[in-house]
Order: C-alpha cells, then sequence, then structure tokens
C-alpha cells in the first residue's frame, strides 16, 4: 500500500498522477461525440415495437408468399388461381416490412454487438483521443499563474486570494474534549441480499463485536430490510434494533413491524429513538447497503418494491425530521460521494466519509476505529477518519479474494457550499468542452452498487457498470480542461477532500464527482425531480439538460506501472509511465 501523506492536496496530485500516463498528459482517455442521438428510452420501445409487430410482419410475408410467388408460379406451369386486388396489396406490404424488419434488425444486432461499450445510446459518433494540458502546473506551482505549493501541502497561496477569503460556518458539533464526551453510534443496517446471499452484514456485526467498547459508547444497530439473517438470531420478519454491550448484540426494542428501511421515516424514526434513549455529546451516522449515486440513492428492501429506494431528497427529509447534528455521516455503501450528495446534506453533519468507487463486500473494517473511539471519545474526527480509511483501504489489499480497488474521501462540509458555487462557475464557463467529451468514468464491478432499476435486477449477480450512473470525478475534469477557473477548483477541492486514501489497483478516482447526465434522458427526468426537491437551483437543473443529447462513450483505464515521486515533504517531483 502507498504511504499516505498529511497533505490532502500531494495525496490528489499523487494519485492522478498514477493515471496520468506520460508527465503532461490529460489523465482522461475519452471518446469526442456529436449531439446527435436515440435515447435510451427509444431505443427500447423501438425494440419493443419490432418484437411485437413480429407475428403480424410475418403473416404480410405468409400473404406474399401465397398471393404473389405462389400465383406466379401456378401461371408459369399452366394453371390459373385468381387473387383478390386487397390480397396483393397486403401481400406487396408484407414484403417490404419484412425486408424492412430484417434490415432494421441485422443492423441494431451489428451495432450492440461490434461496440461493446455502447450500452446507452444509438448514435453517430467521432473517435478521437481528447488530451487537455497538465495539471502539473496547476498544482504543483510550475507556471507563471499558478498557485504556489507549500512544503506540507497544508495552503495554497495565490496571486488572487480572493477565493480563500469566504465566510465558513461554525461546526455543528462542539465536543468536551479530553475524552469526556458521551457518543452514540447509529448504524441503519439493511442487509438487504448481501446479507441473504453473502452474510456480509453479520461479518460487520462481529468486526463490532470484537471492538473494546465501554459505557462511553453506545452503538446502535437497527437491522431490517433482509429475507434471511444468517447468525446473531436477527430477524428476518421484523425491524429490531440492538446495542452492543460487553461484545454481545443485546436486543433492546423488539417492539417494531417490517419497517421498510427506503421511507425516511423509518431512518427519522431510528435517529429519534436514539436520541431519546441515548442522549449523547456526538452522535454518528452509518448507512449500512447499497449505494447508486446522487440520483439512485440508497438501500434495496427485500421485503419491499424492487423500484424504491431511499433517494437523496428523502434523506434529506429524514435527516431534517430526526433533527440532531452529526459530527460524520458514512455511507458504507458504493458511489456516494458526489459534490450532490454533500451538498444536499450539508445542514446535517460536520463531515461526511464516502466511497467514490463501487465497494467490495468487505465494506468498512468496523473493529479498529470503534475501539479507537471508545479509548478517546473526545478524538478529533480527521483522526477518527483516517483510521476508518486507512483500515478499509488495507483490508481490500491484504484480502485477494473479495478485496478489490477502493476508495474512501473525508469531506470537510463546512467547504462544500463554496466548492459547488465554484463548480458552477467553472462548468458554465466551460460548457463547451464539458459536452465536448463523455468524463463519465468506465469501471466495471460486481460489489455493492445499487443496481440500475432501468436495466438489472437485484435477484441476479451482475457486473454495474459506473459510466452508467454518470460518475465524473471533479479533480480530473479540472485536469483535463485548461481554464481560468481550474485554480480556483483546485484549492477549493483541496480544502474540501480533508484526507483520502485508495488501494494500488485503484481506478484514478480522487475522491469526489459530480452528477453529468451523458447521452441519457430518463436518467436526467429522474435527476430533475430529485434535485429540485432537494433544493438545487433551477438554472444548474436546467443547464444539465445539454447532457442528455451528447454521444460518445468512455474508454477504459489500463492498468500499469508507474513511477511516482513524492518528496519527504509531500510536494510533488515528477512520475512517468504509458498508456
Amino acid at each position: 500500500m502507498r504511504v499516505q501523506i498529511d497533505a490532502p492536496l500531494a495525496q490528489l496530485v499523487e494519485h492522478l498522477t498514477l493515471n496520468q500516463g506520460v508527465q503532461g498528459s490529460s489523465p482522461w482517455r475519452c471518446t469526442k461525440g456529436i449531439r446527435f442521438g436515440l435515447e435510451p428510452g427509444r431505443v427500447f420501445l423501438f425494440y419493443l415495437f419490432l418484437f411485437f409487430s413480429f407475428y403480424d410482419i410475418i403473416k404480410l410475408g405468409y400473404y406474399f408468399w401465397n398471393y404473389i410467388l405462389y400465383d406466379w408460379f401456378i401461371e408459369r406451369h399452366g394453371h390459373h388461381m385468381k387473387t383478390s386486388p386487397l390480397s396483393k396489396i397486403l401481400a406487396v406490404l408484407g414484403f417490404f416490412l419484412l425486408g424492412i424488419y430484417i434490415a432494421v434488425l441485422v443492423f441494431l444486432l451489428y451495432k450492440y454487438t461490434t461496440n461493446p461499450n455502447s450500452t446507452r445510446t444509438s448514435s453517430l459518433m467521432i473517435k478521437e483521443e481528447y488530451r487537455e494540458p497538465s495539471i502539473h502546473s496547476i498544482l504543483a506551482g510550475n507556471s507563471d499563474d499558478s498557485s504556489i505549493y507549500t512544503a506540507h501541502g497544508s495552503s495554497l497561496n495565490t496571486q488572487d486570494s480572493s477565493t480563500l477569503d469566504k465566510n465558513y460556518r461554525d461546526p455543528l458539533v462542539t465536543l468536551k474534549g479530553n475524552g469526556e464526551d458521551q457518543v452514540t453510534v447509529l448504524i441503519y443496517l439493511n442487509g438487504s441480499n448481501l446479507e441473504t446471499d453473502y452474510g456480509c452484514a453479520t461479518t460487520d456485526i462481529k468486526e463490532m463485536l470484537n471492538a473494546d467498547l465501554n459505557d462511553k459508547v453506545s452503538v446502535l444497530i437497527q437491522t431490517m430490510g433482509t429475507l434471511e439473517w444468517q447468525d446473531y438470531g436477527i430477524a428476518s420478519d421484523h425491524t429490531q434494533r440492538y446495542l452492543i454491550e460487553d461484545h454481545d448484540l443485546v436486543l433492546v426494542d423488539d417492539s417494531l413491524g417490517q419497517e421498510d428501511c427506503t421511507d425516511p421515516k423509518t431512518l427519522s424514526d431510528f435517529i429519534n429513538w436514539s436520541e431519546k434513549n441515548y442522549p449523547a455529546d456526538r452522535y454518528i451516522l452509518i448507512l449500512w447497503n447499497h449505494g447508486g449515486g446522487s440520483v439512485e440513492g440508497f438501500g434495496y428492501n427485500q421485503w419491499g418494491r424492487y423500484s424504491d429506494s431511499l433517494t437523496l431528497d428523502e434523506m434529506q427529509t429524514a435527516l431534517k425530521d430526526g433533527g440532531v447534528s452529526f459530527d460524520f455521516i458514512g455511507m458504507d455503501s458504493c458511489i456516494m460521494s458526489s459534490i450532490e450528495i454533500c451538498y444536499a446534506l450539508y445542514d446535517y453533519c460536520d463531515y461526511m466519509i464516502l466511497s467514490e468507487d463501487f465497494e467490495s463486500s468487505l465494506g468498512w473494517y468496523y473493529k479498529g476505529w470503534l475501539s479507537k473511539l471508545a479509548d478517546n471519545t473526545s478524538i478529533d474526527t480527521v483522526s477518527l477518519a483516517k483510521i476508518i480509511i486507512d483500515d478499509m483501504v488495507e483490508a481490500n489489499e491484504k484480502n485477494h479474494l473479495q478485496g478489490m480497488s477502493s476508495t474512501l474521501a473525508l469531506i470537510d462540509q463546512k467547504y462544500v457550499p463554496v466548492l459547488f458555487d465554484e463548480w458552477k462557475n467553472f462548468a458554465y464557463a466551460n460548457t463547451e468542452e464539458l459536452l465536448a467529451c463523455n468524463y463519465s468514468r468506465e469501471v466495471v464491478r460486481s460489489g455493492r452498487p445499487l443496481s440500475l432499476r432501468r436495466k438489472h435486477s437485484l435477484l441476479m449477480k451482475v457486473d454495474s457498470e459506473m459510466e452508467e450512473y454518470f460518475i465524473t470525478d471533479m479533480l480530473a475534469v479540472v485536469a483535463s480542461i485548461n481554464s481560468a477557473y481550474s485554480k480556483s477548483m483546485t484549492i477549493h477541492l483541496n480544502n474540501a477532500i480533508a484526507y483520502y486514501n485508495y488501494t494500488d489497483n485503484n481506478s484514478g478516482l480522487t475522491g469526489l464527482s459530480v452528477t453529468l447526465p451523458y447521452g441519457d434522458r430518463s436518467f436526467y427526468r429522474d435527476q430533475v425531480k430529485i434535485y429540485q426537491l432537494c433544493g438545487f437551483d433551477k438554472e444548474y437543473i436546467e443547464w444539465l439538460e445539454q447532457f442528455t443529447s451528447v454521444t460518445g462513450e468512455p474508454e477504459s483505464y489500463e492498468d500499469n506501472n508507474y513511477d511516482v515521486n513524492i518528496d519527504d515533504e509531500g510536494g510533488f517531483i515528477g512520475g512517468s509511465g504509458l498508456w
């Protein structure tokens, strides 16, 4: 595992350089495309029309044979048959429709079998490598107008310091200090098929039970959404609440019915109950299950409807109704580290711990950080988060059977609104460049993503493609577009990403993403509804619509060996490698 330094920006420089290849090239290999295409919904309807029309077309083909070819054959052999004009018209129509049907079917089969990346749109494309200037001059201070990178990467001095002169909020949670704080950890444990089929939830419960806790730390677990729990006598037919006490799982509330984990009231009730029965100076909330990004949301309830999830606006509602300010909210779920999620939940926590990548079945490792928290309940959040993040990365590095490429980031929420504003400035100023290239990441995984309801069933084991969730890494976009706003964006990303770590076989992700609906109007319609309910501004939502008519698929990153150098002070020296 690569040694992590204490400078967030230097971590991102190192990580991005690994996926950058030759110094000076872009970390992105993507495909330019023209905005001309058939949206996925229409492709589906077209297929549906063809299949439902097949029987009728065959009948018309039969007319053609029976009333044209057969008559001609009989007449050539001296026989005569009388065919009505209507029959002949139907016969000719059948001939043309059958020909069109076969031609279209052959074209579509060719289109979707010769280009395995064409999963979303039927389009005309211009394939061209898209490479922009290096990010090194922006981050490392090697250009005349760039920021100057300080010794430990803890700050950036710029010629224009106005980007740093922002009013940030005070912390929502103030600790007593000296280990005197009472802590309540809420684990919203929706086992779903991850538990029923693989026992992932009970594995994590075992890790929690192995932690050395004391009476200053209350770890509460609400179990739900699962057809079959594998251990600890947990009921599957109704929701239960447990307390970890003396390395044992103690049932403290068995009065609930089969609660729906995708209902915001279920989450808010758990928060209210926890605060009432286990009051604390410091609250931590962990959402455990599948994740699908800012649009698909969180959670899959095996006892409910497959189409349901806890969407971002519903998370917002649940946290508002819960009435608790959290030290941090963590999501032990796939692909939830997006600027939109952080922005929507800004009012409810000081920090968030999120994965931009797909998570493996291992998820977080709970023993280490819970023990450390009990040892010092006033430990600062950044130090505690480093344990969570580093332990998860290390577990995936060591477990060659279940582990896979993993990332985890600590987001400092006080910087998020300004970062989002800076992103909009960057995006509006560089709309043409963003539309010229599909920046969605292409990574294929079998892990813990919330399967797209439009395409997959969680009842089947399927690989998930990151591009289907429109995960666009923010720092990589900044690196790929030479813009006057790049410096400001880099500064604010450095502020917001307080800590970040990743496995050696990483996917080129740097901690925080943005969701751009390239080529998918159906996805955008869902996005509009959710973003409006979350309070996103109208201009930004309408601006996103442009991406629905962009075609072109992102290309996979190749696994290569890179030589990257970080000096003793955490500064970037250089790197080399080839795509």
